[in-house]
């Protein structure tokens, strides 16, 4: 009678959990754990009544539609790893889509400051060390303003497998400088009352640009699934690849493209837990970022050691909280909060000063005696028989980015969900204007003219601001972001 009762509850809990989509018949965590649980029962239920038998077995039966229920109440993945799959034959689902449409705001402020030499007991704006050394002066304040939307389209491909494209509209993007407080022409050196000495106008506003922006695609499979198998976290791996597709930034022109082909790999682990609670960790990193034929980031010469942007590698962590969630519907409330930091490798960029450096604008005219902007100890231009002009972009010191942000996702109904996010960044200071001397090629140290004949100085080189005792430093980096999007799936 025993063993009877015994496997008519064995066949209820196998039917129970055969019916649920999420829970495999043999295997799972749930399937292993309900077996150890009759075996103990099977013994301890040894020699007792019916009735005690009979309490035990519904007990158990009850303990398997309760895990069940459990498990079928964490159906969805959260955004942070969300994929769309198609030819789901598991689920019922032939494909999935998504449309989503994202409006973002992006405010960068920084505050520029310039090396000057000081001997000791010397006064430069503040007091100098007890010993001839290099000090910072900030000269200058800047603020960049960026809002743009884009449109992103998802598709499933395969179980787990999704493509995706962000296709960006820069709305507007204007940086704008001027003189820090305290300071005037009297006392800048980046802007002294005579424009043969000037290195460009501390007072500069930008072009106010606008068009469409560099495409990104991408491709994400998620191996695991805990929403398959409860017994493994979520992961997801992905390759995205950011394409030069709008116009390359120029001083003059109203380009919002960074002429760069990029290459990113990442990688995301979450579990579910308590069904509220989703911690993530991600990593990622861009090995490639390569100068286009069309942009400003470009080989001159063998003696040019940086060409391109510097490679990019970091990790974010953080928590998603599920307050509310009609499975039925598939309806949720998802709030997020999470921190990334980033590691950005010593290469060209366009940093605070390259459109006020490069502009046509610029005081400082060679024409008129200003030698500023001017490659001066490299080999000059075979076009024209004179040093070539800085286009603005500068080689950048490596330094490192720390984000944190909050977001929540709101999904009323199946087939639509609205998102906000707010963010906020900081860089640790770090030299703008850190340009390499060149390439010694003889061994007696970087000359313009070597044994050889040959210039060693790089192409790039920019005297008047790379110089040791002429650098540029950005300090005091903020930037504040804000996003909203709707998104439509079906």
């Amino acid at each position: 009678m025993f063993f009877a009762v015994w496997l008519r509850a064995l066949l209820a809990l196998r039917r129970t959990a055969m019916l649920h989509r999420n829970v495999r018949p043999a295997g799972s965590g749930h399937a292993r754990s309900e077996a150890f649980m009759m075996v103990q029962l099977q013994g301890r239920m040894a020699g007792s009544g019916r009735g005690v038998r009979l309490i035990a077995a519904a007990m158990l039966m009850a303990g398997g539609l309760a895990a069940s229920a459990l498990h079928a109440t964490t159906a969805r993945a959260v955004e942070t790893t969300d994929v769309l799959d198609a030819a789901d034959d598991q689920n019922g689902d032939p494909w999935d889509g998504a449309v989503r449409l994202r409006f973002q705001s992006e405010t960068r402020t920084s505050g520029i400051a310039r090396q000057a030499r000081c001997l000791s007991g010397d006064v430069l704006g503040t007091a100098c060390p007890k010993s001839n050394a290099y000090v910072l002066d900030k000269e200058l304040d800047y603020s960049r303003t960026r809002n743009w939307m884009s449109v992103d389209l998802r598709a499933g491909i395969y179980k787990d497998l999704e493509i995706y494209a962000f296709l960006p509209i820069v709305l507007s993007d204007q940086s704008k400088m001027s003189f820090a407080s305290g300071v005037t022409s009297e006392n800048s050196t980046i802007m002294p009352p005579s424009a043969k000495d000037a290195l460009f106008d501390a007072r500069f506003k930008g072009t106010d640009r606008s068009g469409f922006g560099d495409a990104t695609f991408g491709l994400k499979w998620s191996p695991f699934n805990y929403f398959r198998d409860a017994s493994e976290p979520t992961w997801v791996m992905g390759i995205e690849y950011v394409a030069p597709t709008g116009t390359a930034m120029q001083a003059g022109n109203t380009g919002v493209g960074y002429g760069l082909h990029e290459l990113t790999l990442y990688s995301t682990i979450s579990r579910r837990a308590l069904q509220i609670f989703e911690p993530f960790v991600n990593v990622h990193f861009t090995p490639v970022r390569q100068g286009s034929s069309t942009g400003l980031f470009q080989s001159y010469g063998q003696t040019q050691r940086y060409v391109n942007p510097g490679i990019t590698g970091g990790a974010s962590a953080g928590l998603t909280l599920v307050p509310w969630e009609n499975l039925a519907r598939d309806e949720r409330l998802e709030v997020e909060g999470g921190f990334s930091m980033d590691y950005i490798a010593r290469g060209r960029e366009y940093s605070e000063i390259w459109e006020a450096l490069g502009a046509a604008s610029n005081p400082c005219k060679p024409g008129e005696g200003c030698s500023n902007v001017l490659y001066s100890k490299s080999d000059v231009d075979p076009s024209t028989g004179k040093p070539r002009r800085t286009d603005g972009i500068t080689e950048v010191e490596s330094y490192g980015r720390f984000q944190g942000w909050a977001a929540i996702h709101y999904q009323p109904i199946k087939y639509f969900q609205l998102s906000a996010k707010f963010g906020y960044a900081t860089e640790t200071p770090h030299y703008i204007t850190y340009g390499d001397y060149g390439v010694d090629l003889d061994g007696h140290e970087v000359n313009q003219s070597n044994t050889n004949g040959v210039n060693e100085f790089s192409p790039v080189f920019l005297p008047s601001v790379d110089q040791p005792g002429q650098r540029l430093r950005v300090i005091n980096v903020g930037t504040t972001m804000l996003m909203f999007s709707a998104t439509g799936k079906f």
